[in-house]
């Protein structure tokens, strides 16, 4: 899937008759034929009209506005009975203990191993005794994933699963000028946390947009209850691929791709206008710093090679061939489809 993202701050997007153009004032920036993506992400202010709108719906493409920092706002979706005969299922299963559990299960397993295959990789050279010693509790962690009955208990897990994990996260990171001092979210409180929640919040976008071509009912997970505006399902699925971003944003900062000068530390009396993200950093020097974010800069190196880690080919064992991640997260939503629909017995996650 090909994604057309759009940054540049107060431009707008407007459609010919066979193409898409962006304007900023009478300024033509660049054209775009409909056909080359099926995806469109606006950050901030940017205008799509009404025109350019009835293209995209009309090819029924995935739209998504975001704040300027990558926080959801609304997306366009068009109407779609074709999948009813999967939602039915996918509520039945969800209303059912004994079907859901294996389900849960599975999404936390694909987390837990793969964050451990992270850190076993750095423990060969590093030889860090604590380390060894939560290594060997998350193990235990996974082997007790099977008896739990439930949600609770398997989110429990995970939970303490991570919380190790991420404890030891600085010990990945090589670049002294970006270092991790533990997780924070709602806002990021550094730059390594900044770029975790950015990635996780592209990839939230890049797995619904398949959930919804496929027919489910996004607002009805397993592991996640469904929640007046949340994706539930969309964060199910995230979990199994959340160390595939933990691994890319490595590889931007241990490779100096980012530097301190690409965040901003942005200031507010709440965090609603911290999210909203849409004016300068305050001047006033009383106020508090409350969160840190990439800036414009930032964002488009985190972007680009953001988009380019989605074309990368990694070995998919159920198809014994290489499939960009893109094409791994279409066959996993498919592969849950089946699941819910009792085509095949099992959900197996996805650990490169």
């Amino acid at each position: 899937m090909r994604v057309l993202s759009i940054l540049d701050q107060g431009t707008r997007l407007h459609a010919t008759s066979d193409s898409l153009v962006l304007f900023k004032g009478k300024e033509e920036l660049k054209r775009f034929r409909p056909d080359e993506f099926q995806q469109v992400l606006l950050f901030g202010r940017v205008e799509c009209t009404s025109s350019a709108l009835a293209i995209l719906a009309k090819r029924k493409m995935d739209v998504v506005f975001l704040t300027r920092l990558g926080n959801f706002r609304f997306r366009l979706a068009s109407r779609d009975g074709s999948h009813a005969a999967l939602k039915i299922a996918q509520l039945k299963v969800a209303s059912s203990p004994e079907l859901v559990f294996p389900i849960a299960s599975a999404f936390v397993k694909g987390k837990i191993l793969h964050q451990r295959k992270l850190l076993l990789r750095k423990q060969r050279k590093l030889k860090d005794e604590s380390l060894a010693e939560d290594l060997c509790r998350i193990r235990v962690f996974v082997d007790k994933l099977p008896s739990l009955t439930t949600i609770e208990s398997i989110q429990g897990i995970e939970g303490v699963s991570a919380a190790l994990y991420f404890s030891h996260f600085n010990k990945l990171i090589a670049n002294p000028d970006l270092q991790f001092k533990g997780r924070s979210r709602r806002p990021p409180l550094d730059p390594v946390n900044a770029c975790l929640s950015f990635g996780y919040t592209m990839l939230q976008y890049a797995i619904e947009a398949e959930i919804l071509i496929r027919g489910f009912e996004p607002s009805i997970g397993f592991l996640h209850q469904p929640l007046a505006g949340r994706s539930s399902l969309t964060l199910d699925l995230i979990e199994e691929f959340r160390p595939i971003i933990d691994s890319f944003v490595l590889r931007l900062i241990n490779r100096s791709q980012l530097n301190p000068l690409d965040f901003e530390y942005r200031t507010g009396q709440s965090l609603d206008e911290i999210l909203a993200a849409e004016y300068d950093i305050s001047d006033n020097s009383s106020e508090s710093v409350v969160g840190c974010f990439l800036g414009p800069t930032g964002r488009k190196i985190f972007l680009s090679a953001f988009f380019a880690r989605l074309r990368e080919k990694m070995f998919f064992p159920p198809r014994q061939a290489n499939l960009d991640l893109r094409a791994i997260i279409r066959e996993q939503v498919q592969h849950l489809a089946r699941v819910v629909e009792n085509k095949e017995l099992f959900y197996e996650p996805f650990i490169p």
